[in-house]
């Protein structure tokens, strides 16, 4: 009963063409297949359709149960560690602006490598589950498409039956047959419409988890591609400045140390240059004071020698002199 699989019809809209919508070669198709249907028949009446509902519920149960074997929760779990382990190594909010990232705001480069060396492994854990679990939506969302072209199918053929039975219908009160066998066939018609509005609803159904997979894929896809690739690259910008910080205060403790040792040394030759000055002057008196000493003495000498010799040629000492 495939007559309408070559029109576009939606099964989320829920739509049953009207027969004057088609064209004269498919109308006349649909009265033909209308009077082979014998509604003398009971159990041709009975049956008519029952094949498409009995293939629509169990493509339901299959559809049910690939729905219910799903769960995310693992995945919100894994999302949630995700966002944990890159808020405890965020190093933005503490750096507020170029000079307190370069004199001060910085961490230790022991604790930003401690974080990183921390959080790296449950980010590569998170980052696996993440791709598994997207290769698993993206074959669940392939696998529903299959689902919902055999439900659209199914839809179609329903869509089908409903025309011609409803044609059936008209025929038969047309040639003025008995109550009970049209309102026999408006029943079997009414239940093909129930099952034509169960495959409504799961195109709907299947529809809208694919729309949830496709956001969910793309989250995950933006994570592994956006968020983890630039967590790691600012983790090696926080790395880089703390060695850099790292660097920059060893060498203002050089300059430091070297400044200390330079006014040291210049306080000690300075002591040391005093110390000299003091030391010479101290021996140039000295001297001088030796050297005058010595002088006083050669002059005292020089005096008591003159004396002397003074007292040796004095006139009372002289030859031929009378005492």
């Amino acid at each position: 009963m495939g007559e309408f699989s070559q029109f576009a019809l939606v099964p989320e809209q829920g739509v049953v063409p009207e027969l004057a919508q088609l064209d004269e070669d498919m109308q006349s198709r649909i009265r033909t297949m209308a009077q082979r249907l014998d509604l003398q028949d009971g159990s041709a009446v009975a049956g008519f359709g029952a094949r498409a509902q009995k293939e629509m519920a169990a493509f339901s149960d299959v559809a049910l149960s690939r729905m219910l074997s799903r769960d995310l929760s693992d995945l919100s779990g894994t999302m949630r560690m995700l966002s944990e382990q890159i808020s405890a190594c965020s190093f933005a909010s503490q750096a507020k602006g170029f000079f307190r990232r370069i004199f001060g705001g910085t961490q230790e480069l022991g604790e930003v490598r401690a974080a990183y060396e921390k959080a790296e492994p449950k980010i590569n854990a998170c980052a696996d589950e993440m791709t598994d679990r997207r290769v698993m939506l993206m074959r669940d969302s392939a696998l529903l498409e299959r689902l919902y072209e055999r439900n659209e199918d199914i839809y179609r053929e329903l869509c089908s039956l409903i025309v011609v039975g409803e044609e059936a219908l008209r025929q038969a009160k047309e040639r003025g047959e008995q109550a009970h066998i049209t309102e026999r066939l408006e029943r079997r018609i009414d239940d093909i419409r129930v099952t034509q509005l169960s495959s409504t609803q799961l195109a709907a159904q299947i529809r809208m988890i694919q729309a949830s997979d496709s956001a969910t894929c793309d989250k995950l896809r933006t994570a592994l591609e956006v968020t983890i690739p630039l967590w790691k690259s600012q983790m090696a910008a926080a790395l880089g400045l703390a060695r850099a910080a790292d660097a920059m205060k060893m060498h203002s403790r050089m300059q430091r140390d070297a400044v200390r040792g330079m006014r040291e040394g210049a306080d000690e030759l300075r002591a040391q240059t005093k110390a000299y000055h003091e030391a010479a002057a101290r021996s140039d008196r000295e001297r001088a004071e030796q050297t005058a000493r010595e002088l006083l003495s050669e002059l005292e000498r020089i005096e008591t020698d003159i004396q002397s010799r003074r007292v040796i040629e004095s006139p009372a000492s002289q030859p031929g002199e009378t005492r």
